[in-house]
């Protein structure tokens, strides 16, 4: 094999490291298989020990040279070890024993048959080759006239020349190590760079899918709402109806994929609030009961007295882990029940656990499809579970959201009978004040109760500022009833000039829009030389949903966030907590009363 070939491929970092190393090593064993040759014809050496040392090169390159061609590392590094090391112990008693640099070389034979075998044949050549040597020894020291003595001089010559050959032969082998592990770590911070790299481009793309989706879903959903306030036939509203619900699948959808990418890239924080445990409850009961309703589906729940008023921690992903999985049993039930019970407990070292459990009496799990429930994209038992809608992603996202929260998840189930999913996740307690009887039917018969009025008020003026305007379409007929005065901005520039000449009780800024976006021109009306608007409300009312974006805003100085696709009644509830002076201008149907 010419000598550039070898190099070139010892140095090529795309073969594998071992076979690499296979060849450099190799390569040194042959070198020093053609010096020790060459300086036995020097020093005049018999013929028997030059004639091995001749077949023992001959042998020894034929076995690389095979190694290479039939790409049989494993066999070829075993034979060739037993071949390098084999010839030492027959020139053992030609060259002096222990006198000579035998020793010496029978420790890099060592080496070598270490480095290039692997698995169970290392281990029985290199305790053939121990073996082997301790013999060798062993006759020498017991038969020291089997030895074929040289000169002093000639002894200490070869000793030297022995260190010095295999000291530069490690020297070699440590040179190589170190250059691939640079060559590995150059490729490893190479590969750590596009990964990142690529995570951030996941993170963007999804992003922006979310948010390009979000925007027409928001004109959907906001004109299908006045669909369903109009006095229509009962069948236009049974269709909005439906376009309602398709809409808000699709953005749970949207929502999951989201979730999931950031959860991936380790972009998910856990932002901890203080949060009152009534409201977080009715709230997530209201968004499921109708749906459990409309399967014909007993939802009884029952919440410990006992449990503390208020608690401390992320408020938004509690939530969105019950509805998880409070959604996901209603939607695997097809008949009996949903239960949902609520307690807690403090441990030994004083931390309070939440305690939450779902109980149903749906299609069960197998004990064997356990272990697959919280991987991302799989559903366990698809011949049952087919034809029901979702991602697959629900509960992954649950495992790991409670993994950020360092809470936990177990599940109990018996294969068509149904499952019990036991959460439990370490809260801080604020106000140790028991709920008491909470009665979440009221909660219940206010949310799906016809919405037949809206905050009426006159007085207030709002600017909407939104590059889309479609989305301007949509918040003047969401706020048509309100009698509310609202201006459109369609970028960030015409938001100036209209807060320069007029005065605005609330700003609602779209975020993402081209040359000013809406944290820019919230910075500007700010400091606008003349405006007026300085101290105006300014709600940032986009499509970047989550509860990260959500603090982002509030870092960059809005008064309010609200997600799209919005509903009216969300953004007069926002419209009524910003403006605490509406009795002066408006007036709610309640206070008219």
């Amino acid at each position: 094999m010419p000598v550039t070939s070898m190099m070139g491929r010892i140095l090529n970092p795309e073969k594998q490291l071992r076979e690499r190393l296979f060849q450099l090593l190799s390569t040194i064993a042959l070198a020093e298989f053609v010096i020790v040759t060459i300086y036995q014809i020097i020093q005049g050496g018999g013929m028997t020990q030059i004639l091995i040392m001749c077949v023992g090169t001959a042998l020894f390159a034929g076995t690389v040279a095979f190694t290479f061609r039939s790409k049989s590392m494993r066999l070829g590094s075993a034979i060739s070890a037993i071949l390098y090391f084999s010839f030492y112990p027959l020139t053992f008693f030609d060259s002096g024993g222990m006198y000579g640099g035998a020793p010496v070389v029978f420790a890099f034979a060592l080496v070598y048959v270490f480095l290039v075998t692997e698995k169970w044949e290392r281990f029985v050549v290199l305790g053939l080759c121990i073996a082997a040597s301790a013999a060798c020894f062993a006759v020498s020291c017991t038969h020291p006239e089997l030895l074929k003595r040289h000169t002093v001089p000639v002894e200490h010559v070869e000793s030297l020349l022995s260190v010095l050959l295999v000291a530069v032969l490690l020297c070699v082998l440590f040179a190589f190590v170190t250059e691939v592990y640079r060559d590995e770590n150059k490729i490893v911070q190479k590969q750590k760079r596009e990964i990142e790299e690529l995570s951030k481009s996941q993170k963007r793309f999804f992003s922006s899918m979310s948010h390009e989706i979000r925007t027409p879903v928001n004109a959907i959903i906001g004109f299908n709402e006045m669909t369903l306030r109009a006095n229509v036939s009962d069948e236009v509203r049974e269709n909005a109806r439906n376009i309602d619900v398709a809409s808000r699948i699709l953005l749970h959808t949207i929502n999951e994929i989201l979730d999931m990418s950031k959860l991936e890239t380790g972009s998910m924080e856990i932002l901890e609030v203080d949060y009152l445990t009534p409201s977080l409850l009715s709230n997530i009961v209201s968004m499921v009961w109708r749906q459990a309703q409309e399967k014909g589906l007993d939802f009884p729940v029952q919440v410990d007295s006992e449990f503390p008023t208020k608690l401390h921690g992320d408020e938004v992903r509690i939530r969105q882990v019950l509805l998880n999985i409070i959604s996901n049993a209603i939607k695997y039930t097809r008949e009996g029940s949903m239960a949902f019970c609520v307690a807690g407990h403090t441990d030994e070292r004083g931390t309070f656990w939440a305690v939450f459990d779902i109980t149903d009496t749906g299609i069960g799990i197998r004990e064997e499809n356990i272990p697959q429930l919280f991987s991302a994209f799989q559903r366990v038992d698809e011949q049952n579970t087919h034809a029901i809608e979702g991602t697959g992603l629900g509960l992954s996202i649950v495992k790991q959201l409670l993994d950020l929260m360092d809470g936990t998840v177990s599940v109990i189930s018996e294969y068509g009978r149904g499952s019990t999913f036991h959460v439990e996740i370490p809260q801080g307690v604020v106000d140790t004040t028991p709920v008491g009887t909470i009665d979440l039917r009221k909660t219940q018969e206010t949310e799906v109760a016809p919405r037949d009025h809206a905050v009426v008020a006159p007085g207030v003026r709002i600017l909407a500022v939104d590059d889309t305007r479609m989305n301007l379409k949509v918040v003047k007929k969401l706020l048509s009833n309100t009698k509310i005065d609202v201006d459109t901005a369609e970028s960030g520039a015409e938001a100036l000039c209209k807060t320069r000449e007029s005065f605005y009780d609330v700003i609602l800024m779209d975020h993402q829009m081209p040359e000013m976006d809406g944290v820019e021109c919230l910075h500007e009306i700010r400091r606008q030389k003349g405006g007026m608007c300085h101290n105006s409300k300014v709600v940032c009312l986009t499509a970047n949903a989550g509860a990260d974006s959500e603090e982002l805003y509030r870092q960059e100085g809005f008064d309010g966030y609200l997600a799209k696709p919005i509903r009216g009644k969300t953004l007069e509830s926002e419209i009524a907590r910003l403006v605490p002076e509406l009795g002066s201008k408006g007036s709610t149907p309640e206070e008219r009363e």
